[in-house]
């Protein structure tokens, strides 16, 4: 059985040297198609007033999609019918979450918790224009973790559950203050679990990072609602092209984890591949990724249970 979840974090999708790509965006789609499970569109930041920019150019505002409309901004004017065609191609790729933050951006979730009911209309606008299905939390501190922050991201992910999505936490680091925003959700949804995985960050500052351990630490942490903690974290690691690896490394990496429970992994990121694609005589591409990450974890991947939001 193919492993799941095989995500991307999509940086730059179909937005890389516009217009101009490494490799053509019809030709990204395909080949996301071709074995990735998950796209994830990194970096979604919310301003003041609930709307929301795709990096830095205004994507959703007042329940309007308004990115590449104007023909002056600078982007991809095919973005919104690329992802539309990406989620439609009939292949692989089954799952289009969309990622808040980033490093250094936690003013993201102070101005969503401002603007709450404005950036669900904008979210609406997304899962109604292009079938996004789940919201990832990217929420980095450079000062900590407060039990503030844990009410703020509990009651934020409470938000997303409320539409019918699912969210994903992306951690690098604070093991108990993830642990302990999924025992929140859980006391605070009718015993009900939003958060469909965890992504952790096993590159840059998450380096370290055991993805047993994780899965040790949920499971030891008390009425969280995950009933398969080994299941529930989805380790990833940077590709070549964003000081990575290459499918053979990764291969390797994801064969130390076969065994263990974990069923998937996921890539950073999409602007890496493609750079890298796009010198090296069209490889590797997502799917020799993908593949790389199911053949690691040879026959352990199962089907990942449904989470009831």
């Amino acid at each position: 059985m193919s492993a799941y979840p095989i995500a991307i974090y999509g940086s730059g999708l179909f937005q890389d040297g516009y217009p101009n790509p490494p490799v053509p965006y019809t030709q990204q789609a395909a080949q996301l198609n071709a074995g990735i499970t998950t796209v994830i569109l990194w970096s979604i930041h919310i301003h003041a007033g609930g709307d929301l920019y795709l990096n830095d150019t205004l994507f959703v505002s007042g329940g309007q999609i308004k990115y590449a409309t104007d023909g002056t901004s600078g982007v991809n004017p095919n973005f919104p019918a690329l992802v539309k065609a990406l989620m439609n191609g009939g292949g692989s790729v089954r799952d289009l979450i969309v990622s808040v933050g980033a490093w250094g951006t936690t003013s993201d979730f102070t101005a969503w918790l401002d603007a709450r009911d404005q950036v669900k209309a904008n979210l609406a606008a997304l899962v109604s224009a292009f079938g996004v299905t789940g919201v990832d939390f990217d929420y980095e501190s450079q000062d900590g973790y407060t039990s503030d922050d844990q009410a703020m991201i509990v009651a934020l992910t409470l938000d997303v559950g409320s539409m019918g999505l699912y969210a994903t936490y992306c951690p690098y680091t604070a093991t108990s203050f993830w642990t302990g925003c999924l025992a929140d959700v859980y006391a605070q949804n009718g015993q009900k679990q939003v958060v469909k995985w965890m992504n952790l960050q096993c590159y840059a500052g998450g380096g370290g990072n055991s993805p047993t351990d994780w899965a040790d630490a949920v499971r030891a942490t008390p009425n969280t609602g995950v009933t398969d903690a080994d299941a529930f974290i989805v380790p990833g690691f940077a590709v070549l092209g964003a000081d990575g690896f290459g499918p053979e490394e990764m291969q390797e990496t994801f064969a130390g984890f076969a065994g263990t429970g974990i069923t998937g992994g996921f890539l950073w990121n999409s602007s890496g591949v493609w750079s890298t694609e796009a010198g090296g005589g069209g490889k590797p591409t997502p799917a020799d990724y993908a593949q790389a990450i199911s053949n690691g974890l040879a026959a352990t991947a199962k089907p990942r249970e449904t989470v009831e939001a």
